[in-house]
């Protein structure tokens, strides 16, 4: 086993974190993504509704039939299927993105980039090879249905048997890619030696004579009601201000309100004429793209800036009206 393959165990895995922690995790992966990449992925999946890909019926080196959407009539090779999202990857359909240079893989020399793009597992189907008298004919699954499992050789797993559902023709699972070994790789028969031996509940490793000295069982951990001490700690006292922060806060609230004033109509224009001429130098259709999503973006600096701008051309509107008066 290479460390490429086995990498992934070291990554995060957002399904296990609690439900509040995972939505405040997906918030910030949205806020600092590109403006060009919101709405690219699906809505990913509760983990108790996500399938694996052999109950999804499609993997890697199936072929699929895109029935909806902008690629419709299209067959191509699966890259892959994605749980999370429920859905898959196709060969030669993507749209091209800006990917920043620090993202770049190997061999990448352009900040353009073809992704492949995300088509939900219900807009596909599986295509099926079947060969009569020397010519391939290709069947198009409306829906696969799982059968009896058996243990296939070249997923080392129990998979199950897929047919085509109302129709006795069997699916066969496309072979796997293969796994190109490298200086790390662990030869296969080492990797599947068993060196353990499973301990269940029923039958403990450690001797009952040890259990009561390795749990105390008069900890104050096992305790459900909390002291004064714990108490105290759960909620601590407020720091009293110093006179330094006093006198600084005394001072913020002499200060006026700061005011801001719209810019004039020659500066507006001098920045329009900068920017146009700017734009007309960029020949790359997908950049132009880029920066024409991101003037779309709402940035909550500028609101707030234009807010504080709209309540100064009030203020003095209404001191206007009342030296009228």
């Amino acid at each position: 086993m290479s460390w490429v393959v086995s990498r992934s165990r070291f990554k995060r895995d957002i399904n296990k974190l609690p439900s509040h922690l995972k939505q405040q995790w997906l918030k910030q992966q949205e806020a600092t993504s590109l403006p060009t990449f919101k709405g690219f992925f699906p809505e990913r999946l509760p983990r108790s509704q996500q399938k694996t890909r052999f109950e999804a019926g499609i993997t890697e080196g199936d072929l699929a039939y895109v029935t909806e959407g902008k690629h419709k009539g299209k067959v191509a090779e699966v890259l892959a299927y994605s749980p999370e999202f429920d859905s898959v990857s196709l060969a030669n359909i993507s749209t091209k993105k800006l990917l920043p240079k620090p993202f770049w893989p190997e061999g990448q020399t352009s900040h353009v980039y073809d992704f492949p793009d995300y088509i939900p597992r219900s807009k596909v189907r599986v295509v099926g090879k079947s060969k009569e008298e020397g010519r391939i004919s290709y069947i198009v699954a409306e829906e696969v249905v799982m059968g009896k499992p058996y243990y296939d050789d070249r997923y080392k797993r129990w998979i199950p048997e897929r047919y085509i559902k109302h129709h006795d023709y069997l699916l066969p699972w496309p072979t796997p890619a293969k796994i190109n070994e490298g200086d790390l790789s662990t030869p296969e028969n080492i990797a599947t030696e068993r060196t353990f031996e499973f301990n269940t509940i029923g039958k403990s490793s450690i001797p009952k004579q040890l259990v009561n000295q390795l749990r105390n069982p008069y900890s104050k951990y096992k305790k459900r009601v909390l002291d004064g001490l714990q108490v105290a700690k759960l909620h601590g006292p407020e720091m009293p201000l110093t006179i330094e922060q006093k006198i600084w806060l005394a001072k913020e609230a002499e200060k006026p309100k700061k005011k801001l004033y719209p810019l004039s109509e020659e500066v507006r224009e001098f920045i329009g004429s900068k920017m146009a001429e700017h734009m007309n130098k960029i020949e790359s259709p997908e950049l132009r793209h880029h920066l024409e999503t991101l003037s779309n973006v709402k940035i909550p600096d500028f609101e707030k800036t234009s807010k504080m701008i709209e309540e100064t051309k009030n203020e003095e509107d209404l001191a206007n009206k009342e030296s009228q008066n």
